[in-house]
């Protein structure tokens, strides 16, 4: 899949001079829909035990620039973009009679290249393309439970498709994205992996300035 986003990016650059090219600086706010599972940790030295579960993944941010390269009604528009989102976990402690649930929050961020292959007609724009996910950082207040460790994978895969409407140089879009991994597969206690719903997707509303 690595070389297959290369590739793409290549023959869009090597397309360039055959082409109309624009440059856009974009930005805007997500929404991520997940169906989680609960979980029951046990840690099989003391026995003891909790559940784990996640109780909201919360609106979200990107922005970044892409390329759009235009051929008559068609064009390729690959990206790079900057996202960064939040989930809270709630965490409930079986060994522990009386007690509230405590949430946990977690932030990450990373780098996604979207490559585009659209079609537009007047003033709208039709497109779906693939897209990579490159994890740069996260921060976690879930390291306060017993047991937790985080597994990221470098690289994950998806797809994005939308509409979008060009105003002058002023562009609004509105995307789904789909992901081929599950959501929250980095989660791990005592060394088991937690993998939530395989179906997680995000909502994207984005702005953009064509150059």
């Amino acid at each position: 899949m690595k070389k297959y986003c290369i590739s793409i990016y290549l023959l869009a650059l090597a397309s360039i001079s055959y082409s109309q090219l624009n440059l856009l600086v974009f930005g805007g706010l997500h929404s991520v829909d997940v169906k989680a599972s609960d979980f029951i940790i046990t840690n099989k030295n003391t026995l003891d035990s909790f559940q784990f579960n996640l109780d909201k993944a919360s609106y979200g941010y990107h922005f970044g620039v892409g390329l759009r390269l235009k051929f008559n009604y068609f064009y390729i528009q690959p990206e790079l973009q900057f996202n960064s989102n939040k989930a809270n976990f709630k965490v409930k402690d079986f060994n522990v009679p009386n007690t509230i649930d405590s949430i946990k929050s977690e932030k990450y961020q990373y780098l996604d290249l979207p490559v585009i292959f659209g079609f537009k007609a007047g003033l709208i724009r039709l497109y779906a393309g693939p897209v990579a996910h490159f994890f740069i950082n996260n921060s976690s207040e879930l390291f306060d439970v017993d047991g937790y460790d985080d597994k990221f994978n470098a690289a994950t895969f998806g797809y994005q498709a939308g509409i979008g409407f060009d105003i002058s140089f002023i562009g609004i879009d509105i995307r789904h994205e789909g992901n081929f991994s599950k959501y929250g597969d980095h989660v791990t206690f005592f060394g088991q992996k937690l993998q939530f719903d395989n179906k997680a997707s995000r909502l994207m509303g984005t702005v953009s300035f064509k150059f």
